[in-house]
């Protein structure tokens, strides 16, 4: 199901913002950007956290992971957005309580510092999509990324398509405005056990046709 606007992203939200800033009538550089179908919360109108899984839950499957992730980073307007962080500044925000979730960028080279809890896991998107069967068939085809934690490849796994469903708040950079909007989420994820207290080097890169992004992140454990 379109929602009249495809949403992309990299590693985190990457691509999707992009739309915001462009023409309804021409494309961005993620995807075309229509108006949004659907009329959700007023203006203002603010979510609590991204919702948590319940405790013990463990891994996350494909299509919660990505529900999850994408209402997290609807969360927040764009002068707070972990997506638009420039430093890492903002990543603790609207943090759900059972795993600690890391964005990309709307294609800009990032380098940021972050606290994570101890005993937390970890979860990210190399790229992803949110749009239709076609938008993902298109973006997963061209699909590609590497994680690098302190040095070790990470293993990242491939989700063609789950429906979900995500609410923004008003000023967020990845649905522009205030709504609920439908469709299929695709992309690459990694999904890390909790960290060891102390300093670790992370390393994200994400690519889907003539989007690419790279981040780095040096996050601090406890």
């Amino acid at each position: 199901m379109r929602t009249g606007r495809t949403f992309a992203l990299a590693t985190g939200v990457a691509l999707l913002a992009a739309a915001c800033a462009a023409p309804a009538s021409s494309p961005s550089a993620a995807a075309s950007a229509a108006a949004p179908s659907s009329q959700g919360p007023s203006d203002g109108a603010r979510p609590s956290q991204a919702p948590s899984a319940p405790a013990g839950a463990g891994r996350l499957d494909g299509a919660e992971l990505q529900a999850r992730w994408w209402n997290w980073a609807a969360s927040s307007p764009a002068r707070s957005n972990p997506v638009k962080d420039p430093d890492g500044t903002f990543c603790a925000e609207n943090q759900p309580g059972d795993v600690w979730f890391l964005a990309g960028s709307f294609g800009e080279k990032r380098q940021r510092t972050c606290s994570v809890p101890a005993g937390r896991p970890v979860a990210f998107p190399l790229v992803n999509l949110v749009g239709d069967a076609s938008d993902c068939a298109s973006w997963m085809k061209g699909a590609k990324g590497a994680a690098v934690l302190d040095g070790r490849p990470l293993t990242a796994e491939r989700y063609e398509g789950s429906q979900v469903r995500l609410t923004g708040v008003e000023g967020n950079p990845v649905t522009a405005g205030a709504g609920s909007f439908g469709g299929l989420a695709c992309g690459l994820w990694v999904q890390i056990d909790p960290l060891s207290p102390g300093p670790h080097t992370l390393r994200i890169e994400g690519s889907s046709g003539s989007f690419e992004l790279s981040v780095g992140y040096e996050l601090q454990v406890g």
